[in-house]
């Protein structure tokens, strides 16, 4: 048995051919080919208790419950403008089988976060996939996995068009422990490009004007630079083009008002954006195709992204004015019981719907046409954002106008208070729980980690299990509702986070508080649990200095009227309770991995990552609704599971508050001022020129260097800069 095994290689990724960019001219109906060569890095074999677990640098996971562990890796690749995959082939390179034999452990079980004993036929479900997906790998010596990789998705990122393929470095043999290593893989990419002179040619042509997402596509497509020419516009921009709205509110004639008479669009504006009311009942989603509102909407939104330049969606209105999506992840459970919470139905109503953009419905999200949208394995969101969005979750005028009020003075506050943070980490399982024979599944790991990885220097408050006769492996103060409450009231936190059991109306710790005698903690013949609230709908809360909330719980953010209630809503909503500027919860149940996070994906990693991306990302900190939308497609690449449970997490989680936010407060922008840095002087122009002739960073918002006000930034803004500094012009300003 070969053990603590470390080889090294070089991680390495090769373009070898782009044959499209040797084509002046595509031809009709032909396939072109991109050929990418892809190679492996350092990786380690480490020991633990089930066997071997192979490490790769840069690698995630191939995460079937019950089979090997085996490294993994999504690459997201572009191709040619307007091109659409057929086909992709992944060959392995370099095949080595490494001496001694393995055991390498299987993937762990998936685990919804909720109190399985009251969902025995669904653990029963999870039990026997789980037992069905082992025994069919690990009782054959047949490779696995067969393939050295496959296409995950396609679609766009605005006007790039890219696919996502998977590379396996791996494959094993259970019976026989042997494992075959591959130092690489060559990529074929079959595609096919719009006929020339074609309505989509044209349309693919005037697409590449579309720069908004330019910034992004450099930092996701592994051969960026390869592609990057061919998406540079040429001639003049289409008339009227991103001269309009990056920031559309989507509401109702009735909510209007209620939007209109905060100081919310006044601040926006302040700050840059150019605001759009789209009803709907106007024409541009009146007038759209679709089955219902939501397909009107999303069409809508399709048609327009671009030509206005949108970045940000505000939805103001409930789950039903404003219709969220309702989306089916398994498949084989189309059960609406919508309104009755539970872990057993199979709708999840998201709002993700209108993010992803890159399709019709018909070819995404709901590729198969039944009717039911999102499901695992049968339908095919590409899950990258063209736009970000967010909701006011109510239809209540006051309490409307009241969120709207908060955000600003949230957004306005620049204080040292915005680098602090509250968390909470409760269990969901207990070691061995029922007999399981699991390890202890709490959420201050996950809190620990966040804090110990991303929050250097923050001040932090903390609260673990300390109760009953299985505490904490944190030892933190004592989490309960008195002192958690309190703290939230009388504390300033920028950011709330926690880990527990969750429910429409608050979130329970789980107290393992005594033992029939079989040191084994149950919940069922007997109970030995007690589930008392840390945080209701009822708690003592103030909106003094609100917080970005991110649970790990289940259905937080539940959008129906129901018989408990919604916390959710009311944590953002509710005057004098409303202790949150932005709730980032489920929907609907949320599904985890025990062993995190060493075993990574599900709620955890999402949780993880939404903080990491908003206070660091890896261009700066990032909006809450960028940092949201990012860090779920990263999770879904790096560390998603090869089952539903990974679509549900993808569609539950959702925004209620603007997704433009910034967490550590701004101020209102100065037209003139290109470099940022507080005056309008000689060195913007220089920036300006630069900008437009050299290639450097764009002014910062881009209407900070619109000088004239024309909605382009162009030469004339340098002329009219330059006027307004040497001549006493009018001072730049609309």
């Amino acid at each position: 048995m070969a053990k603590n095994t470390l080889i090294s290689n070089s991680l390495l990724i090769t373009i070898a051919s782009l044959f499209i960019i040797l084509s002046a001219t595509p031809r009709a109906d032909a396939t072109e080919v991109v050929s990418i060569k892809l190679s492996a890095e350092e990786y380690q074999i480490a020991e633990n208790d089930e066997g071997q677990i192979v490490h790769m640098d840069g690698f995630g996971y191939l995460l079937v419950p019950g089979k090997p562990m085996l490294p993994a890796k999504n690459f997201l690749i572009a191709l040619p403008p307007g091109a659409k995959a057929v086909s992709v082939q992944v060959k392995g390179t370099g095949e080595t089988q490494l001496p001694g034999t393995y055991r390498i452990v299987s993937t762990p079980p998936i685990l919804p976060l909720v109190d399985l004993h009251q969902y025995p036929e669904l653990m029963k479900r999870l039990q026997a996939e789980w037992r069905r997906n082992n025994q069919e790998v690990y009782s054959s010596d047949q490779l696995y996995p067969r393939v050295r990789g496959r296409l995950i998705s396609s679609g766009t990122l605005r006007k790039y068009s890219y696919v996502s393929v998977s590379f396996y470095p791996f494959s094993y043999r259970p019976l026989s422990g042997k494992l075959i290593y591959y130092d690489g893989a060559q990529v074929f990419i079959n595609y096919k490009l719009p006929s020339p002179g074609s309505a989509e040619a044209w349309e693919v042509e005037e697409l590449k004007w579309d720069a908004v997402a330019d910034e992004k596509a450099s930092r996701l497509f592994v051969n960026y630079p390869e592609v990057k020419g061919l998406y540079e516009p040429s001639g003049k921009p289409p008339r009227g083009w991103q001269k309009s709205y990056d920031y559309v509110i989507i509401t109702t004639e009735n909510l209007l008002s209620a939007i209109i008479s905060s100081g919310f669009p006044d601040w926006k504006a302040s700050l840059g954006y150019t605001l759009r009311y789209v009803l709907t009942t106007d024409p541009e989603i009146a007038s759209q195709s679709g089955v219902d509102l939501a397909q009107k909407i999303r069409n809508f939104l399709r048609d327009y992204y671009a030509f206005w330049g949108i970045r940000y969606v505000l939805l103001v209105g409930d789950w039903e004015t404003v219709p969220m999506r309702y989306c089916y992840p398994d498949p084989t459970n189309h059960w609406n019981n919508a309104g009755t919470p539970n872990a057993t139905s199979g709708e999840n109503p998201t709002d993700y719907y209108y993010a992803d953009l890159s399709d019709p419905d018909e070819v995404s999200w709901d590729s198969d046409g039944d009717g039911f949208y999102g499901e695992y394995g049968e339908d095919n969101p590409d899950f990258l954002a063209e736009v970000y969005v967010g909701r006011i979750p109510i239809n209540d005028l006051a309490r409307i106008t009241y969120t709207l009020n908060k955000l600003v003075v949230f957004e306005q506050d620049t204080g040292d208070w915005k680098n602090k943070a509250l968390h909470a980490g409760a269990f969901w399982y207990f070691a061995n729980e029922n007999h399981s024979g699991m390890p202890a599944y709490e959420g201050a790991t996950c809190m620990n980690e966040i804090e110990t990885n991303l929050m250097g220097g923050w001040v932090i408050s903390h609260y673990s299990e300390q109760s009953g006769l299985a505490p904490s492996a944190y030892p933190w103060p004592s989490l309960n509702e008195e002192a958690f409450v309190n703290d939230w009231r009388n504390g300033e936190y920028s950011i709330v986070n926690w880990g527990a059991h969750g429910w429409v109306d608050g979130a329970a710790r789980k107290v393992w508080e005594w033992d029939d005698g079989d040191s084994v903690p149950e919940t069922q013949n007997p109970n030995e649990m007690s589930w008392p609230y840390f945080i209701s709908s009822y708690s003592n809360l103030d909106d003094d200095h609100p917080s970005i909330l991110f649970p790990i719980s289940c259905v937080i953010n539940y959008p129906e009227p129901n018989a408990w209630g919604n916390i959710g809503i009311d944590l953002l909503t509710k005057p004098s309770y409303g202790a949150c500027v932005g709730v980032v919860g489920a929907t609907r149940i949320v599904w985890g991995t025990s062993g995190w996070p060493t075993n990574p994906g599900g709620g955890e990693s999402m949780c993880y990552e939404f903080n990491r991306y908003m206070i660091d990302g890896p261009g700066g900190p990032e909006k809450v609704g960028d940092a949201l939308y990012d860090s779920k497609f990263f999770c879904n690449q790096n560390y998603g599971f090869e089952h539903y449970a990974e679509y549900w997490n993808m569609v539950t989680y959702n925004l209620y508050g603007d997704p433009a936010l910034v967490r550590e407060g701004t101020s209102p922008f100065a037209r003139g001022d290109c470099n940022g840095d507080g005056t309008i002087a000689l060195s913007d122009v220089v920036y300006l020129i630069n900008y437009l002739y050299r290639n450097d960073e764009p002014p910062h918002p881009m209407e900070a260097g619109d000088c004239n006000c024309d909605g382009v930034v162009d030469l004339g803004d340098v002329v009219y800069l330059i006027s307004y500094l040497f001549r006493d012009g009018p001072p730049p300003s609309c």
